[in-house]
């Protein structure tokens, strides 16, 4: 059997986790075994409630499902998510690897980021007579920077270098953070430094962006250094001394302990790469290593690529949120994925409460993923195929298990608008958004092109419905079957909040058609007019009664429980026969009626409890027949 490996990961957008997926992939190749990435884009303070959106996809891992566990610790850049993913994966007792972030209970495999730094460091101070120098680091929590930042750190205290907090500063490791922090440090009111050590390459370019804007150029009026060799440190200008990380390495062997794990070898419980200096003209060093061939064709080309798929989502996502109904919208996210993603199949699952072609105004206000989902999208090697079944969400991927030898690996994506949990996207065998750097344009185009076609089709549902309805029945004064969702809902999901019960009735008046046929259509609507005039007496404050029928009626009551439902069904009796007693009619009015209470812990909807309720009541009524 194949083994199944789970990677917990924050983020491809950046050059290293490209390179590390890389590497990962040749040692599950090379092992045979199955791939499943949970992967998101949640941050840490920029947008909370849309990061719990994005985060929500980590509660689909099931860790009975798996044999051992990766975690890209440094891309889930949020502490308290990390922690949570941490206790869960050592509760496991199966072997998880973190990777470039020291946790207590996982192994770590990682690259040495301290020595290189204090290198750098010293080098600055020594060769080049460095005396003030800043750091721009990562987050403060992010293991990484703080061992980077200790290099620097160590390195003047070597050297008898006074230095103030405020010439190390916290960011987030982009291009922008880079730009950012040149103009925070001017406004403090400091100087140029003599030498900035930032922490990754991104934020060195971003400083060097800045400082030119102010005619301040390296290494002529400072020198800087990065960390990471991405591409575009060697054609840059100046080409950037950094620190070269085995970023391929790092993934393959991260792979390779924890199938070591699984095996049950001794594996050490830190495994470090060795990483090296490589010094450039941007510490003013000449640089005699052979320039990259077609480095600047590569990097121009990659941004030409770039450009050119975000521009198809963009066109995607128009075309997308047009769509009259889902399987128009199938049908042309369909076409773009055959003609531009090769993958063996792509499913997009939602919360039931999203089949808006049905949607009647209930309360979407979902923070987790329902038990069943429906399978809304589903591309099989190459054609649509429609699943009509409700899917349980412990199997996680529709589709049959293929049993053959090939490794499969399988992409899965939050779909949300801010906190609000929509469903889920799969992508199999499929790493080319990864490799093209499109991965998260993918992603925010189905999230925002669902979020918009719910809307739309809420709203296109609602108007058709409102020309048709008005919430109160003229005959009875009772709520008609539109208010089912726009009121009793609430009820149910106010006493899910409460931890209570809900009581669901629902009634059906016995042998209409044949008062009806037989004394005329005036007796059968004194019939309904008086049952809904019980119903409304003897119901309790806070409860709701639905015409759902024509001879059908559902109650909703808070706080109900079975007992109550006998107590109210037995008030109806009473109230009934003394009607029938007053009533000069020559026929006597009577109802069955069935019951179901719902607990505060399932997730049911509305409509599910209904149908129960009335298989109970269409029992009672087959005894009195």
């Amino acid at each position: 059997m194949k083994k199944k490996i789970a990677l917990l990961q924050g983020g491809f957008n950046g050059e290293v986790m490209k390179y590390a997926i890389r590497g990962i992939r040749k040692r599950i190749q090379e092992e045979g075994a199955e791939l499943y990435i949970f992967s998101c884009y949640g941050g840490e303070k920029e947008d909370l409630l849309y990061n719990q959106g994005e985060y929500q996809i980590f509660s689909l891992l099931d860790c009975n499902e798996y044999d051992g566990f990766l975690m890209a610790s440094n891309n889930i850049t949020s502490g308290e998510e990390r922690e949570k993913l941490r206790k869960k994966l050592v509760a496991s007792g199966k072997p998880a690897v973190s990777m470039e972030h020291e946790l207590e209970g996982l192994y770590y495999v990682g690259c040495e980021n301290y020595r290189t730094v204090k290198e750098i460091t010293l080098h600055m101070i020594e060769k080049h007579g460095c005396r003030k120098i800043y750091f721009i680091g990562g987050p403060e929590d992010n293991y990484e920077s703080q061992k980077r930042k200790k290099g620097v750190q160590d390195a003047m205290d070597l050297k008898g270098l006074q230095y103030e907090e405020a010439w190390f500063r916290n960011y987030n490791y982009t291009y922008h953070d880079g730009y950012q922090a040149f103009y925070d440090f001017q406004k403090m009111g400091l100087e140029v430094p003599d030498c900035v050590i930032a922490a990754n390459d991104e934020m060195a370019i971003g400083y060097c962006a800045a400082a030119g804007e102010q005619e301040l150029h390296a290494p002529e009026d400072f020198r800087i250094s990065g960390f990471d060799n991405l591409r575009i440190a060697s054609t840059y200008r100046p080409s950037l001394t950094t620190v070269e990380r085995k970023k391929t390495e790092a993934g393959y062997q991260s792979c390779d302990v924890l199938f070591r794990l699984i095996n049950g070898e001794d594996v050490p419980q830190k495994t470090t790469l060795e990483s090296e200096v490589v010094y450039r003209s941007s510490c003013g060093c000449t640089n005699h290593e052979e320039k990259p061939k077609n480095g600047k064709r590569h990097i121009i080309e990659t941004m030409l690529n770039r450009n050119y798929v975000q521009n198809n989502f963009q066109i995607l996502q128009k075309r997308l949120v047009q769509s009259e109904n889902w399987n128009e919208y199938a049908n042309t996210l369909a076409e773009h994925v055959i003609n531009n993603i090769p993958c063996s199949a792509m499913y997009i699952l939602l919360n039931r409460t999203e089949q808006l072609e049905q949607h009647t105004g209930q309360i979407l206000n979902n923070q987790e993923y329902d038990s069943k989902l429906i399978v809304i999208f589903a591309l099989e090697k190459g054609k649509l195929v429609e699943y009509k079944e409700l899917f349980d969400i412990s199997k996680l991927i529709p589709g049959e298990e293929e049993d053959d030898e090939k490794a499969h690996a399988y992409m899965i994506m939050p779909v949300h608008f801010q906190e609000k949990t929509i469903g889920y996207c799969v992508i199999k065998d499929s790493f080319q958004m990864i490799d093209d750097e499109s991965l998260f344009s993918g992603s925010h185009c189905i999230n925002m092109s669902m979020q918009v076609m719910i809307e739309r089709l809420a709203l296109k549902q609602m108007n058709r419905m409102l020309d048709e309805l008005s919430a109160e029945d003229a005959m009875t004064g009772v709520y008609n079957r539109f208010a089912l969702s726009r009121h009793a809902e609430k009820i149910l999901q106010y006493d899910r909040l409460e931890q209570r019960e809900t009581l669901i009735l629902f009634s059906d008046i016995n042998r209409l058609k044949m008062i009806n046929d037989t004394y005329g259509h005036k007796n059968g609507d004194i019939a309904i007019t008086t049952v809904a005039n019980v119903l409304k007496k003897v119901c309790p404050k806070h409860s709701v009664v639905v015409r759902y029928g024509g001879d059908e009626f559902v109650i909703v009551v808070s706080g109900g429980d079975y007992n109550k439902g006998l107590r109210i069904k037995e008030a109806i009796y009473d109230e009934l026969k003394q009607a029938n007693e007053i009533l000069d009619i020559p026929f006597q009015i009577s109802t069955s009626i069935g019951w179901v209470c719902a607990k505060p812990d399932e997730k049911l909807l509305l409509e599910e409890y209904v149908k129960q309720a009335d298989k109970v009541m269409y029992k009672e009524k087959k005894k009195t027949r």
